[in-house]
Protein backbone atom coordinates (compact mmCIF):
# COMPACT_ATOMS: atom_id res chain seq x y z
CA UNK A 1 0.00 0.00 0.00
CA UNK A 2 3.18 2.42 0.82
CA UNK A 3 4.72 1.55 -2.45
CA UNK A 4 1.72 2.04 -4.47
CA UNK A 5 1.00 5.54 -2.45
CA UNK A 6 4.73 6.04 -3.50
CA UNK A 7 4.37 5.54 -6.84
CA UNK A 8 1.25 7.38 -7.35
CA UNK A 9 2.62 10.72 -5.14
CA UNK A 10 6.21 10.21 -7.67
CA UNK A 11 4.12 10.16 -10.60
CA UNK A 12 1.95 13.28 -10.16
CA UNK A 13 4.99 15.13 -9.17
CA UNK A 14 6.52 13.99 -12.33
CA UNK A 15 3.21 15.18 -13.85
CA UNK A 16 2.84 18.16 -12.51
CA UNK A 17 6.58 19.06 -12.94
CA UNK A 18 5.96 18.38 -17.20
CA UNK A 19 2.95 20.65 -17.03
CA UNK A 20 5.27 22.95 -15.47
CA UNK A 21 8.10 22.49 -18.20
CA UNK A 22 5.35 22.65 -20.66
CA UNK A 23 3.64 26.14 -19.44
CA UNK A 24 6.82 27.79 -19.63
CA UNK A 25 8.00 26.83 -22.58
CA UNK A 26 4.73 27.80 -24.06
CA UNK A 27 5.63 31.09 -22.29
CA UNK A 28 8.91 31.17 -24.37
CA UNK A 29 7.26 30.42 -27.58
CA UNK A 30 4.28 32.72 -27.18
CA UNK A 31 6.99 36.59 -26.24
CA UNK A 32 8.22 37.93 -29.44
CA UNK A 33 11.19 39.28 -26.80
CA UNK A 34 12.21 35.72 -25.41
CA UNK A 35 11.91 34.82 -29.07
CA UNK A 36 14.36 37.08 -30.77
CA UNK A 37 16.57 36.60 -28.05
CA UNK A 38 17.04 32.62 -27.47
CA UNK A 39 16.60 32.12 -31.62
CA UNK A 40 17.68 35.14 -33.78
CA UNK A 41 20.11 36.25 -30.82
CA UNK A 42 21.07 32.55 -30.38
CA UNK A 43 21.70 30.96 -33.35
CA UNK A 44 22.19 34.44 -35.61
CA UNK A 45 25.21 36.27 -33.13
CA UNK A 46 27.56 33.24 -33.95
CA UNK A 47 27.07 33.62 -37.70
CA UNK A 48 27.66 37.67 -37.77
CA UNK A 49 30.72 36.99 -35.64
CA UNK A 50 32.13 34.13 -37.54
CA UNK A 51 31.45 36.78 -41.54
CA UNK A 52 33.26 39.89 -39.37
CA UNK A 53 36.00 37.40 -38.93
CA UNK A 54 35.79 34.77 -42.04
CA UNK A 55 39.13 36.34 -43.50
CA UNK A 56 40.87 34.45 -39.98
CA UNK A 57 43.84 37.30 -40.90
CA UNK A 58 45.02 40.30 -42.33
CA UNK A 59 46.72 39.77 -45.90
CA UNK A 60 47.52 42.05 -48.90
CA UNK A 61 47.62 45.20 -46.14
CA UNK A 62 47.83 48.39 -48.29
CA UNK A 63 51.47 50.39 -47.87
CA UNK A 64 53.29 53.10 -49.37
CA UNK A 65 57.12 52.62 -50.20
CA UNK A 66 59.41 56.05 -50.46
CA UNK A 67 62.59 54.56 -52.19
CA UNK A 68 65.08 57.16 -52.08
CA UNK A 69 67.51 54.79 -52.95
CA UNK A 70 66.57 53.51 -56.45
CA UNK A 71 68.72 51.00 -56.48
CA UNK A 72 68.57 47.53 -58.26
CA UNK A 73 68.51 46.45 -54.07
CA UNK A 74 66.19 48.33 -53.20
CA UNK A 75 63.74 47.55 -56.08
CA UNK A 76 64.36 43.88 -54.98
CA UNK A 77 63.38 44.96 -51.85
CA UNK A 78 59.97 46.30 -52.70
CA UNK A 79 59.55 43.20 -54.89
CA UNK A 80 60.06 41.01 -51.87
CA UNK A 81 57.65 42.68 -50.25
CA UNK A 82 54.85 43.01 -52.20
CA UNK A 83 55.34 39.21 -52.93
CA UNK A 84 54.37 38.48 -49.51
CA UNK A 85 51.17 37.49 -48.44
CA UNK A 86 50.69 40.21 -46.08
CA UNK A 87 51.32 43.25 -47.80
CA UNK A 88 50.72 44.84 -50.87
CA UNK A 89 53.01 47.66 -52.30
CA UNK A 90 49.77 49.79 -53.72
CA UNK A 91 51.58 53.40 -54.13
CA UNK A 92 55.16 54.46 -54.65
CA UNK A 93 55.53 58.41 -52.94
CA UNK A 94 58.00 60.40 -53.91
CA UNK A 95 58.75 61.25 -50.55
CA UNK A 96 57.72 60.58 -46.82
CA UNK A 97 55.00 63.76 -47.04
CA UNK A 98 53.14 62.51 -49.44
CA UNK A 99 53.17 58.91 -48.24
CA UNK A 100 51.78 60.19 -45.10
CA UNK A 101 49.13 61.96 -47.22
CA UNK A 102 47.86 58.85 -47.91
CA UNK A 103 48.18 56.95 -44.43
CA UNK A 104 46.13 60.19 -43.18
CA UNK A 105 43.32 59.40 -45.92
CA UNK A 106 43.60 55.86 -45.10
CA UNK A 107 43.86 54.92 -48.78
CA UNK A 108 47.41 52.99 -47.00
CA UNK A 109 48.08 51.05 -43.59
CA UNK A 110 51.70 51.31 -43.08
CA UNK A 111 55.23 53.69 -45.09
CA UNK A 112 57.78 51.81 -45.66
CA UNK A 113 61.17 54.21 -46.15
CA UNK A 114 63.94 53.35 -47.74
CA UNK A 115 67.04 55.91 -47.30
CA UNK A 116 69.36 56.99 -50.08
CA UNK A 117 72.05 55.25 -48.55
CA UNK A 118 70.84 51.87 -49.29
CA UNK A 119 72.61 50.11 -51.61
CA UNK A 120 75.52 52.03 -50.69
CA UNK A 121 75.60 50.75 -47.10
CA UNK A 122 75.04 47.29 -48.29
CA UNK A 123 77.81 47.73 -50.76
CA UNK A 124 80.38 49.05 -48.21
CA UNK A 125 79.55 46.62 -45.45
CA UNK A 126 77.87 48.73 -43.44
CA UNK A 127 73.82 47.87 -41.52
CA UNK A 128 71.64 49.38 -43.76
CA UNK A 129 68.11 50.83 -42.39
CA UNK A 130 64.67 51.12 -43.55
CA UNK A 131 61.46 52.58 -41.40
CA UNK A 132 58.27 50.92 -41.51
CA UNK A 133 55.58 53.21 -40.22
CA UNK A 134 52.40 51.77 -38.83
CA UNK A 135 49.95 53.04 -36.24
CA UNK A 136 49.82 51.69 -33.15
CA UNK A 137 46.07 52.52 -32.69
CA UNK A 138 45.62 48.74 -34.72
CA UNK A 139 47.85 46.30 -33.72
CA UNK A 140 46.74 43.89 -35.88
CA UNK A 141 48.10 46.20 -38.97
CA UNK A 142 51.03 46.97 -37.03
CA UNK A 143 51.96 43.66 -36.45
CA UNK A 144 51.37 42.78 -40.14
CA UNK A 145 53.15 45.28 -41.36
CA UNK A 146 56.23 44.90 -38.52
CA UNK A 147 56.24 41.06 -39.36
CA UNK A 148 56.13 41.17 -42.97
CA UNK A 149 58.81 44.13 -43.57
CA UNK A 150 60.99 42.01 -40.73
CA UNK A 151 61.27 38.73 -42.51
CA UNK A 152 61.89 40.37 -45.80
CA UNK A 153 64.82 42.42 -44.25
CA UNK A 154 66.03 39.37 -42.27
CA UNK A 155 65.63 36.97 -45.31
CA UNK A 156 67.43 39.34 -47.83
CA UNK A 157 70.39 40.41 -45.10
CA UNK A 158 71.30 36.63 -44.56
CA UNK A 159 71.19 35.81 -48.60
CA UNK A 160 73.34 38.47 -49.13
CA UNK A 161 75.97 37.67 -46.02
CA UNK A 162 75.99 34.04 -47.62
CA UNK A 163 77.10 35.82 -51.08
CA UNK A 164 79.42 37.35 -49.40
CA UNK A 165 80.96 34.33 -48.04
CA UNK A 166 80.73 32.37 -50.81
CA UNK A 167 83.61 35.16 -52.40
CA UNK A 168 85.64 34.53 -49.46
CA UNK A 169 85.85 30.92 -50.72
CA UNK A 170 84.02 28.87 -48.13
CA UNK A 171 81.89 25.75 -48.50
CA UNK A 172 78.27 25.97 -48.90
CA UNK A 173 78.12 23.79 -45.92
CA UNK A 174 80.11 26.47 -43.81
CA UNK A 175 78.55 29.52 -45.39
CA UNK A 176 74.92 28.25 -43.81
CA UNK A 177 76.26 28.01 -40.80
CA UNK A 178 77.95 31.24 -40.38
CA UNK A 179 75.13 32.68 -42.09
CA UNK A 180 72.77 31.17 -39.81
CA UNK A 181 74.66 29.52 -36.48
CA UNK A 182 71.32 29.18 -34.44
CA UNK A 183 68.20 27.91 -36.80
CA UNK A 184 64.74 28.73 -34.55
CA UNK A 185 61.32 27.11 -35.94
CA UNK A 186 57.93 28.41 -34.67
CA UNK A 187 55.08 26.25 -34.63
CA UNK A 188 51.84 26.86 -33.98
CA UNK A 189 49.73 24.78 -31.84
CA UNK A 190 46.06 24.19 -31.65
CA UNK A 191 45.72 27.25 -33.82
CA UNK A 192 47.69 26.56 -37.17
CA UNK A 193 46.29 29.42 -39.29
CA UNK A 194 47.25 32.01 -36.63
CA UNK A 195 43.43 33.18 -37.40
CA UNK A 196 41.61 35.65 -35.16
CA UNK A 197 38.55 33.70 -35.98
CA UNK A 198 39.90 30.73 -34.77
CA UNK A 199 41.13 32.77 -31.51
CA UNK A 200 38.27 34.91 -30.65
CA UNK A 201 35.13 33.09 -31.72
CA UNK A 202 34.99 30.09 -29.71
CA UNK A 203 35.31 32.66 -26.77
CA UNK A 204 32.40 34.49 -28.41
CA UNK A 205 30.27 31.07 -28.73
CA UNK A 206 30.05 30.32 -25.07
CA UNK A 207 29.82 33.82 -23.90
CA UNK A 208 26.33 34.23 -26.61
CA UNK A 209 24.69 30.72 -24.61
CA UNK A 210 25.53 32.35 -20.82
CA UNK A 211 24.16 36.13 -22.04
CA UNK A 212 21.24 34.83 -24.31
CA UNK A 213 20.26 32.80 -21.48
CA UNK A 214 20.62 35.45 -18.64
CA UNK A 215 18.80 37.78 -20.98
CA UNK A 216 15.81 35.58 -21.87
CA UNK A 217 15.06 33.84 -18.77
CA UNK A 218 15.04 37.55 -17.37
CA UNK A 219 12.49 38.93 -19.83
CA UNK A 220 10.33 35.96 -18.60
CA UNK A 221 10.88 37.21 -15.31
CA UNK A 222 10.15 40.78 -15.61
CA UNK A 223 6.78 39.61 -17.67
CA UNK A 224 5.56 37.18 -14.78
CA UNK A 225 5.72 40.11 -12.14
CA UNK A 226 4.18 42.32 -14.19
CA UNK A 227 1.47 39.60 -15.02
CA UNK A 228 1.05 38.25 -11.42
CA UNK A 229 -0.91 39.22 -8.62
CA UNK A 230 1.52 41.34 -6.08
CA UNK A 231 4.44 41.24 -8.97
CA UNK A 232 5.80 38.30 -7.62
CA UNK A 233 7.72 35.98 -10.01
CA UNK A 234 6.38 32.64 -9.07
CA UNK A 235 1.95 32.70 -10.07
CA UNK A 236 0.04 31.60 -7.80
CA UNK A 237 -1.63 28.62 -9.50
CA UNK A 238 -2.28 24.78 -7.71
CA UNK A 239 0.01 23.60 -10.30
CA UNK A 240 2.89 25.78 -8.99
CA UNK A 241 2.65 24.48 -5.44
CA UNK A 242 5.71 22.87 -4.68
CA UNK A 243 9.25 24.94 -4.87
CA UNK A 244 11.21 21.68 -6.15
CA UNK A 245 8.79 21.15 -8.88
CA UNK A 246 8.72 24.66 -10.38
CA UNK A 247 12.72 24.78 -10.40
CA UNK A 248 13.16 21.59 -11.93
CA UNK A 249 10.35 22.16 -14.87
CA UNK A 250 11.50 25.79 -15.67
CA UNK A 251 15.03 24.55 -16.07
CA UNK A 252 14.30 21.17 -17.75
CA UNK A 253 12.22 23.69 -20.54
CA UNK A 254 15.53 25.70 -20.71
CA UNK A 255 18.05 22.59 -20.84
CA UNK A 256 15.62 21.44 -23.75
CA UNK A 257 15.93 24.34 -25.77
CA UNK A 258 19.24 25.00 -25.05
CA UNK A 259 20.37 21.96 -26.06
CA UNK A 260 19.43 22.49 -29.74
CA UNK A 261 20.81 26.02 -29.71
CA UNK A 262 24.14 25.02 -27.93
CA UNK A 263 24.90 21.94 -30.51
CA UNK A 264 24.79 24.83 -33.30
CA UNK A 265 26.99 27.38 -31.83
CA UNK A 266 29.68 24.67 -30.79
CA UNK A 267 29.13 21.82 -33.47
CA UNK A 268 28.02 23.44 -36.60
CA UNK A 269 29.36 26.84 -36.41
CA UNK A 270 32.91 25.60 -36.19
CA UNK A 271 32.39 23.71 -39.30
CA UNK A 272 30.88 26.04 -41.47
CA UNK A 273 33.58 28.75 -40.72
CA UNK A 274 36.24 25.72 -40.64
CA UNK A 275 37.88 26.78 -37.06
CA UNK A 276 39.66 23.78 -35.24
CA UNK A 277 37.29 21.81 -34.14
CA UNK A 278 38.21 17.83 -32.26
CA UNK A 279 35.46 15.63 -32.99
CA UNK A 280 34.65 14.51 -29.48
CA UNK A 281 31.00 15.39 -29.33
CA UNK A 282 30.58 12.67 -26.51
CA UNK A 283 33.76 14.65 -24.36
CA UNK A 284 32.04 18.20 -25.31
CA UNK A 285 28.38 17.41 -23.94
CA UNK A 286 29.63 15.49 -21.32
CA UNK A 287 31.35 19.34 -19.99
CA UNK A 288 28.35 21.33 -21.98
CA UNK A 289 25.70 20.05 -19.67
CA UNK A 290 27.07 21.43 -16.46
CA UNK A 291 27.93 24.81 -18.50
CA UNK A 292 24.27 24.85 -19.26
CA UNK A 293 22.64 24.05 -15.68
CA UNK A 294 25.31 26.84 -14.26
CA UNK A 295 24.01 29.47 -16.56
CA UNK A 296 20.09 28.17 -16.32
CA UNK A 297 20.16 28.43 -12.65
CA UNK A 298 22.63 31.40 -12.75
CA UNK A 299 20.20 33.08 -14.60
CA UNK A 300 16.57 31.52 -12.88
CA UNK A 301 18.64 33.42 -9.45
CA UNK A 302 19.46 36.76 -10.47
CA UNK A 303 15.77 36.93 -12.21
CA UNK A 304 14.54 37.71 -8.53
CA UNK A 305 16.45 41.66 -9.01
CA UNK A 306 14.40 41.87 -12.69
CA UNK A 307 10.90 43.64 -11.60
CA UNK A 308 10.65 44.73 -15.44
CA UNK A 309 12.00 43.98 -18.91
CA UNK A 310 14.22 46.92 -19.76
CA UNK A 311 16.15 46.17 -16.63
CA UNK A 312 17.41 42.46 -17.82
CA UNK A 313 18.65 44.55 -21.31
CA UNK A 314 20.57 46.83 -19.19
CA UNK A 315 22.17 44.52 -17.19
CA UNK A 316 22.93 42.52 -20.71
CA UNK A 317 24.62 45.85 -22.27
CA UNK A 318 26.80 46.42 -18.95
CA UNK A 319 27.86 43.22 -17.90
CA UNK A 320 28.91 40.99 -21.79
CA UNK A 321 31.91 43.04 -22.55
CA UNK A 322 33.39 42.76 -18.73
CA UNK A 323 32.44 39.00 -18.69
CA UNK A 324 34.48 38.60 -21.87
CA UNK A 325 37.29 40.18 -20.45
CA UNK A 326 37.68 38.65 -17.26
CA UNK A 327 36.89 35.12 -18.50
CA UNK A 328 40.81 35.27 -20.03
CA UNK A 329 40.41 34.97 -23.91
CA UNK A 330 41.28 38.65 -24.58
CA UNK A 331 43.93 39.20 -22.19
CA UNK A 332 45.93 36.12 -20.17
CA UNK A 333 44.01 35.55 -16.90
CA UNK A 334 47.15 34.92 -15.26
CA UNK A 335 48.21 39.04 -16.06
CA UNK A 336 44.33 39.75 -14.36
CA UNK A 337 44.48 41.67 -11.24
CA UNK A 338 43.12 39.33 -8.43
CA UNK A 339 40.10 40.70 -7.77
CA UNK A 340 38.56 40.64 -11.25
CA UNK A 341 40.09 37.14 -11.35
CA UNK A 342 37.93 35.86 -8.23
CA UNK A 343 35.00 37.74 -9.58
CA UNK A 344 35.49 36.00 -12.72
CA UNK A 345 34.65 32.33 -10.96
CA UNK A 346 31.19 33.37 -10.34
CA UNK A 347 30.18 33.26 -14.02
CA UNK A 348 30.10 30.11 -15.64
CA UNK A 349 31.50 31.90 -18.43
CA UNK A 350 34.52 31.34 -17.34
CA UNK A 351 34.96 27.47 -17.09
CA UNK A 352 32.61 27.28 -20.01
CA UNK A 353 35.33 29.21 -22.31
CA UNK A 354 38.30 28.03 -20.65
CA UNK A 355 37.20 24.16 -20.76
CA UNK A 356 35.58 24.62 -24.35
CA UNK A 357 39.21 25.84 -25.86
CA UNK A 358 40.56 23.00 -24.26
CA UNK A 359 38.59 20.01 -25.66
CA UNK A 360 37.29 21.65 -28.84
CA UNK A 361 40.52 23.48 -30.10
CA UNK A 362 43.41 21.32 -27.65
CA UNK A 363 42.04 18.07 -27.41
CA UNK A 364 42.12 18.02 -23.80
CA UNK A 365 40.81 14.95 -22.06
CA UNK A 366 38.74 15.25 -18.92
CA UNK A 367 41.74 14.72 -16.47
CA UNK A 368 43.04 18.38 -17.92
CA UNK A 369 40.10 19.91 -17.37
CA UNK A 370 38.89 18.48 -13.95
CA UNK A 371 39.28 22.39 -12.62
CA UNK A 372 37.11 23.27 -15.30
CA UNK A 373 34.43 20.80 -15.22
CA UNK A 374 33.70 20.54 -11.36
CA UNK A 375 34.00 24.51 -11.35
CA UNK A 376 30.92 23.92 -13.54
CA UNK A 377 29.12 21.52 -11.30
CA UNK A 378 30.32 23.37 -8.08
CA UNK A 379 28.43 26.72 -9.83
CA UNK A 380 25.52 24.37 -10.89
CA UNK A 381 24.96 23.51 -7.66
CA UNK A 382 25.54 26.20 -5.61
CA UNK A 383 23.00 28.31 -8.09
CA UNK A 384 20.71 25.68 -7.80
CA UNK A 385 20.40 26.22 -4.03
CA UNK A 386 19.88 29.97 -4.45
CA UNK A 387 17.28 29.29 -7.17
CA UNK A 388 15.58 26.99 -4.58
CA UNK A 389 15.40 29.29 -1.95
CA UNK A 390 14.30 32.37 -4.21
CA UNK A 391 11.44 30.91 -5.23
CA UNK A 392 10.38 29.42 -2.16
CA UNK A 393 10.50 33.26 -0.78
CA UNK A 394 8.35 33.87 -3.55
CA UNK A 395 6.50 31.46 -3.44
CA UNK A 396 6.30 32.53 0.67
CA UNK A 397 5.50 36.14 0.03
CA UNK A 398 2.34 35.14 -2.53
CA UNK A 399 0.81 32.56 0.41
CA UNK A 400 1.38 35.76 3.15
CA UNK A 401 -0.19 38.46 0.89
CA UNK A 402 -3.12 36.34 0.21
CA UNK A 403 -3.93 35.57 4.01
Amino acid sequence: MIDKFDYKSIKEALQLTWQITCQELKNVFTDSGVIIIFFAAGLLYPLVYGLVYFNESLTEVPVAVVDNSQSSMSRELIRKIDASPDLQVSFHSPSLEEAKLLFAENKVRGIIFIPSSFSKDIQTGKQANISAYASMASMLYYRAIYSAVNYVCLDMGQKIQMSNLVSKGLTQRQVQVSAAPILSEGKSLYNPKGGYASFLVPNILILVIQQTLVLGIGILAGTAREENSFHQLVPIKKKYHGTLRIVLGKSFAYLILYAFIASYNLMVIPRIFNLPQIDDFFTLWTFMLPFLLACIFFAMSISVFFFDREVVFLLYLFSSLPMLFISGSLWPQDYIPGFWKVMSYFFPSTFGIQGFIKINSMGASFSQINFEYFGLWIQAGIYFIFTFFVYRWQILQSEKRLK
